[in-house]
């Protein structure tokens, strides 16, 4: 089982010079450069922006197969890569997934990352 980093708590970076905003662990803007970057959390709230669905996962994922890995898009601007897992509309997440469907952030996995579910 993957151990858990931050319950409900989905953080990223803000860059102080450019304003640009990530959910990867930076220590330099990813956009301007600039080191000028501090702690930012997130709503969690967002969309589904791309996604596949993965049928063979492999190392540590493959027990999850079959997974939607997904980049979703933030309510605030910011694009993260995940993995959606749950139900919508009755259905597995595998079968019901679509672009724009809204999602809330979960949990994080220490080896696995960001985990989404519908909204």
């Amino acid at each position: 089982m993957a151990e858990i980093m931050e319950a409900h708590s989905l953080t990223g970076k803000k860059c102080k010079s450019c304003g640009f905003e990530a959910t990867d662990p930076v220590v330099s803007c990813t956009n301007c450069g600039s080191e000028e970057v501090e702690v930012k959390t997130f709503s969690g709230k967002g969309k589904v922006y791309t996604y596949t669905v993965v049928h063979v996962g492999f190392g540590h994922l493959a027990p999850k197969a079959p997974y939607v890995l997904a980049v979703v898009e933030l309510e605030e601007g910011a694009k993260t890569m995940s993995i959606i897992e749950g139900e919508y509309q009755g259905k597995p997440v595998t079968e019901s997934i679509a672009i724009d469907m809204p999602v809330l952030f979960d949990r994080t996995e220490t080896s696995t990352g960001f985990i989404f579910k519908p909204a």
